[in-house]
């Protein structure tokens, strides 16, 4: 069941997407009639687009293909029915209905998240329940970030990736299902007069934070402490930063008792980054500045860093290019061959990689078409690094903007093991999430947080987003803020403002 005619965009990817499983069979689709939205949502849905270059439209209103409208073949056989409306839930219906609640509440998207914006929450939960004669099971979830300047963007994003968890969802085996908790007390959602009173303020306050302020990415290096969460402010810097470069996703690694530093640089007036090294002294003496060691035609960033066997690795990000590429040392840690490509036609972001229990298991950002990439977190297996390398069966295994892109490279703390996620709710490197890994196996997957560093924590960052230890040091980086300086009445050019946007 969906709106329409015209159908929400997003409701025709969703149904795209049952169509093309190979366990499932659509035997009808109806359409409950057209989604009512007032002028004022349109209109400030519109300059919400124009003003922060959105992409497309969610809700914009397609027409099926006559075909796909009304019953087929065997449609006295349906099961299940997939209700994406918006209209209130059949009162009378035997078969089993999948439907999607979102902060706990049976409402539109946009309402959700436009009451995220206004009350300052966030993110939004949205539910995948199953109505099952007088029951209602849980079965799937994710976690949307809520930006406080776009309801607009907030509910896209949502629905784009609420596009690909349907199909998943509906996939399902109910006896996977859990209890689906009770409902919650929102009260009213917020009216369209506060929303058109209280946005421009927000729209202000985000255009003027860009034109006035810079926003530098920057790392910082210090000698292994026992909390990584604490006593950044005291560090002094061990590495000689070149001025008005950007630098981030730091990563340390120890070879034949030296330890590098490998990180993304961003040189004035370039619009991709490059892999840049320097060796940190054991001596506690400043590190001279990094230098490249890595070029390409695209970006690259978050150099991931390894031994395997008797030789040294590299897995950069190129999700720009759409897929996960592997290169070699042909002599470390100053040049680099491209060995190989380890996944194809995927746009995955940060994969890191990890040897547990005799496999080797690959995690990444991955995001649905128009979707974001801090969302969800996909993971990989293979027998060697070469491949084949397959997708856990739970993919995404981590379905939550708060913690599942990876922000560095999993560690043991002890006898734990701790995987670094983003925590993408409020803004691109809002924190750093350490999670303890509690199940991983070739079905399974489990993870919880055990700690937290804030941007507070590294004094006045306004982010953070990949931390990095090889035991003798550890490292992170941290966005700052600062005014801009105006030459001859001209703003200065923006290539050096902020990293390009990977999957924001």
């Amino acid at each position: 069941m969906l709106d329409g005619p015209p159908t929400p965009r997003w409701q025709q990817r969703a149904l795209a997407g049952l169509e093309d499983s190979s366990e499932l069979d659509v035997v009808a689709v109806r359409l409950a009639g057209r989604a009512r939205r007032g002028w004022a949502r349109r209109a400030h849905a519109a300059i919400e687009r124009r003003l922060f270059a959105l992409g497309p439209d969610a809700l914009a209103g397609v027409a099926l293909e006559h075909a796909s409208v009304g019953l087929r073949a065997g449609a006295e056989r349906a099961e299940l029915v997939v209700w994406l409306s918006e209209r209130p839930l059949p009162v009378a219906e035997h078969r089993d209905v999948l439907y999607l609640r979102h902060g706990g509440v049976r409402e539109p998207a946009e309402d959700a998240f436009r009451r995220a914006a206004l009350r300052g929450r966030q993110c939004v939960e949205t539910e995948v329940l199953l109505r099952r004669g007088e029951d209602a099971l849980l079965v799937a979830r994710t976690v949307s970030g809520a930006r406080p300047f776009s309801a607009t963007l907030s509910r896209d994003k949502a629905l784009w990736k609420i596009a690909a968890l349907v199909r998943r969802a509906a996939e399902r085996s109910p006896g996977l299902a859990l209890p689906a908790p009770a409902a919650a007390a929102s009260g009213p959602a917020p009216s369209t007069a506060e929303l058109l009173v209280r946005a421009p303020w927000a729209w202000l306050r985000i255009v003027s934070a860009r034109l006035l302020y810079t926003r530098l990415w920057q790392v910082r290096v210090r000698e292994r402490e026992p909390e990584p969460t604490r006593g950044w402010l005291e560090a002094r810097s061990l590495v000689r930063w070149q001025p008005g470069h950007l630098y981030a996703d730091p990563f340390l690694f120890a070879h034949d008792g030296r330890h590098h530093l490998f990180c993304e640089e961003m040189l004035p007036g370039s619009r991709r980054a490059v892999i840049s090294h320097t060796e940190l002294r054991l001596d506690g003496t400043v590190a001279a500045p990094p230098r490249p060691v890595l070029e390409a035609p695209y970006h690259l960033s978050y150099p991931f860093v390894f031994a395997h066997g008797e030789e040294v690795f590299m897995i950069p990000e190129t999700s720009a290019q759409g897929r996960v590429e592997l290169y070699r040392a042909s002599d470390f840690p100053r040049a680099w061959s491209r060995e190989r490509t380890l996944l194809d036609g995927l746009a995955a972001s940060d994969a890191t990689l990890l040897a547990y229990e005799g496999r080797l298991w690959l995690f990444v950002g991955v995001a649905a078409p128009n979707a974001t990439m801090l969302d969800e977190l996909h993971l990989f297996t293979a027998d060697a690094l070469e491949g084949p390398w397959h997708p856990h069966p739970a993919n995404p295994v981590v379905s939550d903007v708060r913690c599942a892109r990876p922000a560095g490279a999993i560690q043991l703390w002890g006898s734990r093991l701790v995987r670094p996620g983003q925590d993408g709710s409020r803004r691109y490197g809002g924190a750093v999430s350490f999670r303890e890994i509690d199940e991983l196996s070739l079905e399974r997957y489990a993870e919880h947080e055990i700690a937290r560093l804030e941007p507070g924590d590294l004094g006045a960052a306004r982010a953070t987003h990949t931390y990095s230890c090889d035991g003798r040091f550890e490292a992170v980086d941290l966005r700052e803020r600062r005014l801009r300086a105006f030459t001859m009445g001209r703003w200065p050019a923006p290539s050096t403002d902020r990293r390009p946007r990977r999957g924001r």
